[in-house]
């Protein structure tokens, strides 16, 4: 696919090239929540547009991969190269050099894989791939209540004179604030005083303004569903495998800034991630679903965002 640099206010555009008959019907989430018009796949938002002057662009991507079943590294590559990420965070990836594979389709060269896999179930690790380097590198294990152990994987980065603080995370969802996984992240790594600036992005299987998510806003961290002003309560971003219906948005870039001002400029639901039709994959299960569903590249879809950072 040509390689593309999204101008901000044209994020939307990109949207009519990607719609087809597939996504033209629109399915109904739990009965309530239907899926978006391909006019509304994406936003675009720039505030006090003549008053920034950016001084840096970053662009992030989150995406659960269904531990490698539905996708090759190479065609989660090519779905992602029109974007020109910087950094994408994983979860539910094959161990090993799967995350590295994507890197080489992307020209993104360094990568950290976690050790811990979700509820010790088999390639459901956490990544993080960047276009620069990775430093201080680490994983925080967390026994929580629900599915357990889940992890967040951490590291540094440098990217273009601006310090980050990044985590890839997968964690269980809970109704209930206390003794679940989200509490302990928003004690433990939020609300602790840094000098980087700190992005946190991956599965937390919430809803953005329900159950243990809530805490997150006490703290300071900001959603880009918020911050680009899109309703995630008429979107999704996971459907169940086994019957079909839609989860809501549950995958989500958080972020608290300290050094810099930031933007966010575009981004959004990437709906267009499938492999092509002809595609045909060995699967052990699944494989009557990724028909059905078009073959999807996973059960997730991938989001992005766009940040701009100002002194």
């Amino acid at each position: 696919m040509k390689h593309i640099l999204i101008p901000t206010i044209a994020a939307v555009l990109l949207v009519g090239g990607w719609a087809n008959s597939t996504f033209a019907t629109v399915r109904s989430l739990n009965g309530k929540i239907g899926l978006p018009s391909k006019a509304l796949l994406e936003k675009s938002k720039l505030k006090n547009n003549e008053n920034i002057e950016p001084k840096t662009k970053i662009r992030f991507a989150a995406y659960n991969v269904l531990f490698g079943l539905w996708a090759k590294p190479k065609s989660i590559g090519k779905m992602f190269k029109q974007y020109d990420l910087d950094v994408i965070c994983f979860s539910e990836v094959p161990n090993g050099d799967w995350t590295a594979r994507v890197g080489q389709a992307l020209g993104m060269n360094y990568v950290h894989v976690g050790k811990v896999s979700s509820a010790n179930h088999m390639n459901k690790y956490k990544s993080i791939l960047c276009r620069f380097p990775l430093f201080d590198k680490g994983e925080v294990v967390i026994y929580a209540k629900g599915w357990k152990p889940a992890s967040l994987v951490s590291a540094k980065a440098n990217i273009r004179g601006v310090p980050l603080m990044i985590y890839s995370t997968h964690i269980p969802g809970q109704l209930e604030i206390e003794g679940s996984a989200a509490a302990f992240i928003t004690k433990n790594l939020l609300s602790i005083p840094t000098s980087e600036n700190l992005f946190i992005l991956g599965d937390f299987n919430n809803l953005l303004n329900e159950g243990a998510l809530k805490p997150f806003n006490e703290v300071g961290v900001k959603s880009i569903w918020k911050e680009l002003s899109i309703d995630s309560a008429k979107f999704s971003t996971h459907k169940h495998i086994e019957s079909g219906k839609e989860s809501g948005v549950i995958d989500h870039i958080f972020f608290k800034t300290k050094t810099l001002k930031v933007s966010v400029t575009s981004g959004g639901i990437i709906y267009n991630a499938h492999n092509p039709p002809e595609a045909e994959l060995q699967m052990n299960r699944y494989k009557k679903e990724w028909v059905k569903y078009g073959k999807p590249l996973s059960d997730h879809r991938p989001i992005w965002a766009e940040f701009m950072f100002r002194k």
